[in-house]
């Protein structure tokens, strides 16, 4: 088990399956908010759905269509359970924070993690991320 401290951003606490990329992510014409599926074909992460699971990559290349598409997919039930980050870029904040303001769905973002930290969460692990401690365990 390893656990990592960094920086709570967003409320909640949760624990899925995790998908890492080592690649900057734009929710914007990155994912399908119907599916959960990673659309953008340059991406690292391709054709795997974020549906459910704790997203961990570097940090947002947003876009302010982002928080659109990222509801849209809170809505659809196929948003990502939780978000890691090296940085949360303020766009990728405001996604977690506007699903529970306006739909009560809580998603926990942590940040403030070194690149090469979140190189040790290995896709498909579990992974527990709690928001308010800015905890992650790696199971």
């Amino acid at each position: 088990m390893i656990r990592l401290a960094g920086r709570g951003v967003s409320r909640g606490r949760v624990a899925a399956e995790a998908v890492v990329s080592a690649q900057p992510f734009g929710f914007w014409q990155g994912i399908d908010p119907l599916t959960g599926l990673v659309i953008d074909r340059r991406h690292d992460a391709f054709g795997q759905s974020l549906a459910g699971k704790v997203f961990v990559f570097p940090y947002g290349r947003g876009s302010t269509g982002t928080p659109g598409v990222f509801l849209e997919a809170v809505r659809n039930g196929c948003a990502p359970a939780a978000l890691v980050n090296v940085v949360s870029e303020p766009i990728v904040a405001i996604c977690a924070i506007l699903a529970d303001e306006l739909l009560g769905v809580t998603i926990p973002v942590v940040d403030a993690l070194a690149a090469e930290v979140l190189a040790r969460i290995p896709t498909g692990a579990r992974v527990t991320v709690d928001g308010v401690a800015g905890t992650i365990i790696v199971e």
